[in-house]
């Protein structure tokens, strides 16, 4: 048909999809996105993949570049947790990651818990900060303030990094649970 597919089989499971997205139930998945200049920003996302993998919860992580935007609307649908990174480019964040956030920011997101991280080098005020500000204006639950990294994360930036990725999957969790229960 020229309106889309006709399912004859697994009726329920695709209805129960159904449901769960019009009634914004995502699963319980931590999504983070991430870009990266000089490899710091990636360090950091590693970090944080690191201490959410201590739950038990799906992870997905992506370098935006790597990426297709249509992946990543999907992926952060489906998400329960959200984690951003961007570096600083020229005081403002990288150019795919500020493409990405505008068309989340678009589809309006709803019921998510995250936080914004990346690294600078000389104006702290840039990429992390302006990450942050997206998720504020999609109305995100952040889970923790900006995480900065001045140029190449040291072993506690990395510790500190884990701990929010740790953070990052408990909320996630408890976030899935309440929209379950409704």
């Amino acid at each position: 048909p020229s309106h889309g597919v006709i399912w004859r089989q697994h009726v329920a499971e695709i209805l129960k999809a159904y449901t769960d997205w019009t009634h914004h139930r995502p699963e319980k998945k931590v999504l983070i996105v991430y870009d990266t200049m000089w490899k710091s920003t990636e360090l950091m996302a590693q970090a944080v993949a690191d201490g959410v993998l201590e739950s038990d919860v799906d992870l997905r992580v992506y370098n935006v570049n790597a990426s297709h935007i249509t992946e990543l609307a999907t992926e952060i649908l489906g998400a329960s947790g959200v984690a951003v990174g961007s570096p600083t480019l020229n005081m403002t964040l990288m150019p795919q990651m500020a493409c990405l956030l505008t068309y989340w920011k678009g589809l309006r997101p709803v019921e998510k818990v995250g936080f914004a991280f990346g690294s600078y080098g000389w104006s702290k005020h840039g990429g992390p900060t302006e990450v942050e500000s997206y998720l504020e204006q999609m109305k995100m639950d952040l889970v923790r303030p900006v995480l900065h990294v001045q140029y190449v994360p040291t072993e506690d930036d990395l510790e500190t990094c884990r701990e929010a990725g740790r953070l990052l999957a408990q909320r996630a969790i408890e976030n899935y649970e309440r929209l379950h229960q409704q």
